[in-house]
């Protein structure tokens, strides 16, 4: 369930940064060409890959840099490389690739020893409950 919450946090961040992305486009717009001010129309084609690539970015850049993307902060929950280590950019990029493309994949994780989905087992990566640690105030 955890990895479901963070994911749906890490959903409305993308769904957050995809609106800003058509505000700013169409705010662009504004500014060259005149009114009216109104969102970008894309081809569904053209709207679904620059989506599917600004999740890629997301993921990877969560994942390389500190091993969690913000849903997996809020929930506690770490990727590490076979080491232990963080996965580094090609290994989180191999596994947002194949989250994106196949993000069925996950249900596997019911039927694993490990609770390892798809992506897991592509890129060699473990999904781990690895809360923040917090301060205590003295």
């Amino acid at each position: 369930m955890s990895r479901v919450a963070a994911a749906l946090v890490d959903v409305a961040v993308v769904a957050a940064a995809t609106a800003l992305v058509g505000v700013t486009l169409s705010g662009i717009r504004y500014t060259l060409e005149g009114p009216p001010f109104a969102l970008p129309s894309f081809p569904g084609w053209a709207f679904g890959a620059g989506h599917s690539v600004l999740v890629v970015a997301y993921l990877t850049t969560g994942w390389a840099l500190i091993g969690r993307t913000p849903g997996q902060l809020v929930l506690g929950l770490r990727v590490l490389a076979p080491g232990g280590g963080l996965p580094g950019v090609p290994r989180a990029l191999v596994r947002a690739l194949v989250v994106v493309v196949f993000p069925i994949g996950v249900l596997w994780t019911l039927f694993s020893r490990d609770s390892r989905a798809v992506h897991d087992l592509v890129a060699r990566t473990t999904m781990v409950h690895d809360p923040p640690v917090r301060e205590v105030a003295r």
